[in-house]
């Protein structure tokens, strides 16, 4: 006579591989996205010229934010789809260095009408430097995804032990019940 597992444990064992699976996706996903994120018109010796630092993204950053400069953005982005249509700012102003992501390092503007802050990234690519937009390539790149990814796993794997050991408990009490209750009549 086979008896009953109380455990599926292949089955277990999938879902609590499920978060890592989940993981190596997002970052195919991340490196594919940069295969063709840049444009390779923005990566000329002339842009290189007119980029080799933080400074003059940060000064251009500036300009095209107070402006709403579309086209100074784009050149900022270097990628493929441009950025988001801008509103001008007539008051905004670089405040301070903010961090550092890996290679990207956070920089904040403030606008002196509201009082709204903006954070921007840059980073160096390709022999100059570039403001990069916080999209899905921007945190999957930086490594800002582990802080959400992370703590969603740990949160995963918790509650799959909970139910698993319940799931345990409650079984092995079923079994105990039908012995006890086959041991009565």
């Amino acid at each position: 006579m086979t008896s009953r597992r109380v455990i599926d444990w292949p089955y277990v064992i999938g879902l609590l591989m499920l978060p890592l699976f989940l993981a190596g996706a997002l970052l195919l996903a991340g490196e594919l996205l940069q295969l063709r994120r840049y444009e390779p018109a923005y990566f000329t010796p002339e842009y290189q010229r007119l980029y080799p630092t933080p400074d003059a993204v940060l000064y251009g950053l500036e300009t095209a934010l107070r402006d709403g400069n579309q086209q100074l953005m784009d050149e900022l982005l270097a990628t493929r789809r441009g950025s988001h249509p801008l509103a001008p700012r007539p008051r905004i102003s670089f405040v301070f260095l903010s961090g550092a992501l890996g290679d990207y390092t956070e920089y904040l503007f403030l606008d002196l009408k509201d009082y709204s802050r903006v954070v921007q990234y840059v980073r160096p690519q390709g022999g100059r430097y570039l403001a990069a937009e916080a999209d899905f390539y921007f945190f999957m790149d930086s490594g800002k995804w582990v802080e959400v990814a992370g703590p969603l796993a740990a949160l995963w794997w918790l509650l799959l032990l909970v139910f698993t050991a319940g799931i345990y408990v409650y079984r092995k009490l079923a079994a105990v019940r039908q012995a006890m209750w086959r041991g009565t009549r």
